[in-house]
């Protein structure tokens, strides 16, 4: 079987079981909770669901950029090695945004949850502060760019 039937298959399986996934979550009831708030009965179904599809494209990603990366490096060294500084670029931005995050418990009133610790916190401010660096970065490249083609 050619892959891009096999990916057609597998596209139209997952497209099935997100649809009813998501059918459940929507129209398959609701309870009321401790908090007297009313919430979906299928809602750990909808984010298993959610989770495994985000975990498998994320596996097929991986296995994707490392197969790239090892033809590049087998075809040209530095080619190869050009792709890697991104990569560390990227890591050392993330690591940079988590050490200027903060651990400090915030006092939220009536939430008893397992997210509330220093970990998270500091989790939650590397991705948003990350966002930040990511988003200047690229507006800054985006003129830079912009000024180097006008000048040539």
């Amino acid at each position: 079987m050619k892959s891009a039937k096999l990916c057609k298959y597998i596209l139209y399986f997952l497209l099935v079981v997100c649809t009813i996934t998501a059918g459940l979550f929507f129209f398959g009831g609701k309870v009321v909770s401790e908090t007297n708030v009313q919430v979906p009965i299928y809602t750990g179904l909808f984010l298993f669901v959610l989770v495994v599809v985000f975990g498998a494209a994320l596996a097929v990603t991986f296995l994707a950029v490392i197969t790239r990366l090892a033809e590049r490096f087998r075809r040209s060294p530095k080619q190869g090695f050009r792709s890697v500084i991104g990569f560390f670029v990227l890591f050392f931005v993330m690591l940079f945004c988590w050490l200027m995050g903060s651990g400090n418990i915030l006092p939220i009133s009536a939430y008893s949850g397992t997210y509330n610790t220093p970990v998270w916190l500091k989790i939650t401010d590397m991705f948003l502060y990350s966002t930040y660096v990511l988003i200047v970065a690229a507006i800054l490249l985006i003129i830079g760019f912009y000024i180097a083609r006008k000048i040539r």
